[in-house]
């Protein structure tokens, strides 16, 4: 159903209201659903990400001391601008990328004329219109990372390479203020940081040519070369991968719309069905959702569809209705079908639960054993039983299993049967 928001003033809600409201209480059931599998695939997903920046920190933080970069002011300043260098590049890719996050958003809307959009989706955004500038610089400032934590001898390098992109940041400003007329102050922190990079290497360092030996000019280059291209790589992987989850989301709200899913419904075949087709019933028997389910005792895909509507009862706590049908196909397999109907109609609903589950588990391997297990009593209800599960397959004409019917309705393509759990009022 669609919202729509309505407003009014306080002496005219006042006049309209029948006095009736509501209120929310918690009780027993008040927890989300799967919370503990969800909470532990949440905290799985923490562990890694965070555990991964804790492993790489720990690597850095080893060469750091082994190189004794907290003896030299100089590098630790160019390796703390070059952080905040990395930091504003990744933030730049995300926004390439449409993924937004609120630190990137609040810094972004700091200037008045600024659209950091505008900006990365200009023309001149990606050089040779292949590889993004942010791709650029975040590859660039990790290679930074690189030569000052693991390759110190090679510093020379990295303050000549320094040099060579101060050019880039004055075309950078002036293209942003005339030709875009947008600021990205995202990429003015990172051309200040271009610049700080130079300004402390002016004050700290002796700016002079490298020796330029073949070897290291060579292991530069690759280090320098390596990761914006594998950024470049990247990115267009995680664009789609975006795009993908944002598509699945969307369709996901589609799916969970009732009134949606009640149209694709009823345009499905439809088998007159109703609770007294099959009295193999479980959860709410007054539910005016009713799931019916044509199965077959020794089908492969039939003892794995038990085990989700199980989960489909747990996660809907048992306010639907399933109804089962049997069918083996086989004459010579009859008498498990007999065998599993007289179960039900012999024990209590839960040991007959029990049993179904052991049955679908692997019991049905071993029938006749499973048949001595249990002492259950076959008379003429039982065989009146079968007779009316058989007839309904005949008459809808039904020659697969496992079918899936919600209220006489086959489900709908692109539903799986645990969808059923969003929605709780089906009049049809």
């Amino acid at each position: 159903m669609a919202r729509e928001n309505i407003s009014s003033t306080l002496d005219d809600f006042i006049e309209s209201w029948s006095g009736v409201f509501l209120l929310a209480e918690t009780n027993e059931n008040s927890i989300e659903p799967n919370y503990n599998e969800n909470h532990k695939r949440e905290l799985a997903i923490i562990l890694q990400k965070y555990g991964l920046v804790l492993a790489v920190g720990l690597l850095a933080g080893l060469f750091f001391i082994h190189n004794q970069i907290s003896q030299d002011l100089g590098r630790m300043l160019v390796l703390f601008v070059n952080c905040i260098g990395l930091c504003i590049s990744y933030l730049l890719v995300n926004r390439q990328l449409h993924i937004y996050g609120k630190y990137t958003d609040k810094i972004c809307s700091l200037f008045k004329q600024s659209d950091c959009n505008n900006v990365l989706e200009s023309k001149a955004s990606k050089l040779g219109g292949v590889i993004g500038w942010s791709e650029i610089g975040l590859g660039y400032f990790i290679s930074n990372g690189i030569i000052l934590l693991f390759f110190p001898t090679l510093f020379s390098y990295l303050v000549i390479i320094n040099i060579f992109t101060l050019p880039y940041t004055v075309w950078s400003v002036w293209y942003q203020k005339v030709k875009v007329k947008q600021w990205c102050l995202l990429c003015l922190i990172v051309q200040m940081s271009l610049w700080s990079v130079f300004i402390i290497n002016l004050i700290f360092f002796s700016v002079q040519l490298p020796t330029f030996k073949v070897e290291e000019i060579l292991l530069t280059g690759v280090i320098y070369i390596i990761p914006p291209v594998t950024i470049n790589l990247l990115t267009p992987q995680l664009s789609r991968f975006q795009k993908s989850e944002q598509i699945t989301q969307e369709f996901n709200a589609l799916k969970t719309n009732e009134d949606i899913f009640k149209v694709l419904l009823k345009k499905q075949a439809y088998c007159e069905v109703d609770k007294f087709t099959s009295k193999i019933l479980f959860g709410n028997i007054e539910s005016e959702i009713l799931v019916t389910v044509l199965t077959n005792p020794h089908c492969g895909p039939c003892s794995y569809m038990h085990t989700r509507i199980e989960k489909l009862l747990q996660d809907t706590n048992h306010s639907i209705c399933v109804q089962y049908v049997f069918s083996s196909f086989n004459k010579e397999l009859e008498s498990s079908v007999r065998f599993l109907i007289a179960a039900y109609m012999s024990y209590p609903i839960e040991k007959a639960k029990m049993i179904y589950n052991e049955w679908f588990r692997g019991g049905k391997y071993k029938r006749e054993d499973f048949f001595e297990q249990y002492d259950c009593k076959q008379d003429e209800q039982t065989e009146r039983e079968f007779l009316q599960h058989e007839n309904w397959r005949v008459s809808a004409q039904l020659r697969a299993t496992p079918a899936v019917f919600i209220n006489g309705y086959t489900l709908p393509n692109n539903y799986k049967i645990e969808d059923i759990k969003y929605f709780t009022n089906l009049d049809c």
